[in-house]
C-alpha cells in the first residue's frame, strides 16, 4: 500500500468547515480512503491540536485526538516521532534552504521524515511541499 504524508494544512481543512479548502479536502480524503497508509509526525499533530483548539474549540480538538488515536491503532495512520537525529537533520535543511524560503521547522521535519520513508506525495495545501520537490495533493 502506498503512503501519503498528511500535513497540518490537510488536517485543518478536513476538521474546520470554515477552512477554504474544506470541501476539496473531504473529497480527497474519500478518494484515498483504504488505498493509502497515512503518515504524519508528532510535530504536525502538535501544530494541528493547537490550531484546532484556537479555531474550533476544546471539545472538537479532543474528539479529533481520539480519532487520530483510533486511526493509528487501526493501522490507517502511522505517526512518525521526530527523534534527535531527525531534528538535527531538519535544522540543517532549515539553514540550507531558508535564505529564500519560509519553511517552518515542522515543515523541515516533515521533509526529513518523507525522505527517510521515501514518501513522494503530501496531502497538503501548503505550497512548501512543492518547493521541497514533493507532489502535493489534491
Amino acid at each position: 500500500m502506498r503512503q501519503i504524508f498528511v500535513d497540518t494544512s490537510a488536517w485543518a481543512a478536513i476538521e474546520d468547515s470554515r477552512d477554504i479548502h474544506h470541501e476539496v479536502a473531504l473529497l480527497f480524503k474519500e478518494e484515498i480512503a483504504g488505498s493509502c497508509e497515512l503518515v504524519t509526525t508528532d510535530y504536525v499533530l502538535d501544530e494541528i491540536y493547537t490550531l484546532l483548539l484556537l479555531n474550533v474549540g476544546y471539545e472538537r480538538t479532543v474528539a479529533f485526538r481520539h480519532t487520530i488515536e483510533q486511526m493509528a491503532s487501526g493501522g490507517v495512520l502511522h505517526i512518525a516521532e521526530v527523534s534527535r537525529i531527525i531534528r538535527e537533520e531538519a535544522w540543517r535543511i532549515f539553514e540550507q534552504f531558508n535564505l529564500d524560503k519560509q519553511w517552518s521547522i515542522t515543515d523541515c521535519t516533515s521533509y526529513v521524515v518523507m525522505k527517510h520513508l521515501e514518501i513522494a506525495a503530501a496531502f497538503a495545501f501548503d505550497h512548501h511541499f512543492e518547493q521541497m520537490g514533493f507532489v502535493r495533493k489534491p
